[in-house]
């Protein structure tokens, strides 16, 4: 840790919206990473100066040779087909999450990355959820046998109160803070969570969102049916319109037991089941997410597995869009391997 922090990576952000003030202030004090640069027409001078950062433009990041990663905090990802593409290829980059892209021009981004020697990663800031964390160690778990189902509920009320700004000036907001942007946020870290848990490619999705609607990022909610190749079929509900929070976290059932609210499931050879809390030993506590970020670029050499579910999540984004409009379960396209 102690090398990490007395050389950190050089940060240019591309956009610097609300998620782009957190990194920079995160990492202003220490970490992996430091801020030099923000390249954002709309971004106030005077909000990033304190920290040492200054503006860049696209044609400074194309000469300079004193960046080592270029963080996309933009919502949607990076347009990788951009006539822009070029400036940013010859970096590293880190893309916030849900990496909104198509799923064949995901394939070409990071072929197009590593035929560079370039590594390009997606930031999961959820993945140290506990919940998660302790599910994942049940599912990973040989002794109770493939992950046959999976839900996950989250509901809340994510609505800006009426009329309580009246008279008092609005904050600052990107395309974070948007409704619809957040509701797909959520599950985007819970499909990330989810292709982790089954391990197993999904085949299959169907999606539902407020009557009226066919769109992700509009309504309120999303519920989200998803099939995997192994026969595992997941659930994942969110709504951000319920007065009455209701939140279970991470429910798998498998062949001889599963996990639920931090307790591990086993079913007996005399079919009784018996429940005992989910403890982490310490080779299976989950760094974090920042840390190896960081540790990936240091190395130079990309984690194939990080790929398999960045793509995965964009798949079934894709194929929930597809199904809002189609009305139908989705089959998904997977690009021919090989």
């Amino acid at each position: 840790m102690t090398d990490v922090a007395a050389s950190p990576l050089r940060v240019v952000l591309i956009g610097c919206g609300r998620v782009g003030m957190h990194l920079i202030e995160r990492f202003s004090v220490n970490g992996p990473f430091r801020v030099v640069a923000v390249c954002d027409d709309s971004c106030a001078g005077d909000l990033i100066a304190p920290f040492g950062v200054r503006s860049m433009s696209l044609q400074q990041i194309a000469q300079s040779q004193d960046i080592d990663v270029l963080w996309i905090t933009s919502f949607w990802g990076f347009p990788w087909e951009s006539p822009l593409s070029e400036v940013f290829r010859g970096h590293h980059l880190i893309t916030e999450a849900p990496f909104t892209l198509g799923n064949q021009s995901a394939e070409r981004a990071f072929a197009d990355a590593a035929q560079r020697g370039r590594l390009l990663l997606v930031h999961h800031p959820r993945r140290a959820d506990p919940d998660f964390r302790q599910a994942l160690a049940v599912a990973h778990d040989e002794k109770i046998g493939a992950i046959r189902a999976a839900k996950f509920v989250l509901w809340s009320y994510g609505r800006p109160p009426r009329g309580a700004t009246r008279g008092i000036q609005q904050p600052i907001r990107d395309e974070y803070a948007e409704p619809g942007a957040t509701k797909v946020r959520f599950v985007a870290h819970a499909l990330d969570q989810l292709v982790q848990l089954v391990r197993s490619r999904p085949i299959r999705v169907a999606a539902i969102v407020d009557p009226g609607f066919a769109d992700l990022f509009s309504g309120d909610s999303l519920l989200l049916r998803i099939v995997f190749e192994s026969g595992c079929l997941a659930e994942i509900d969110i709504r951000l319109d319920s007065p009455t929070p209701f939140q279970i976290g991470w429910t798998l059932t498998s062949e001889r037991g599963g996990y639920a609210n931090g307790r591990r499931y086993t079913l007996t050879d005399d079919g009784e089941v018996f429940d005992s809390p989910v403890t982490i030993s310490g080779q299976n506590v989950e760094a974090d997410p920042i840390d190896c970020l960081a540790r990936e670029i240091r190395s130079g050499v990309p984690n194939a597995s990080e790929k398999v579910y960045a793509c995965a999540v964009v798949a079934l984004l894709e194929g929930a869009q597809q199904s809002l409009v189609t009305r139908q379960e989705v089959t998904l396209d997977w690009p021919s391997e090989g």
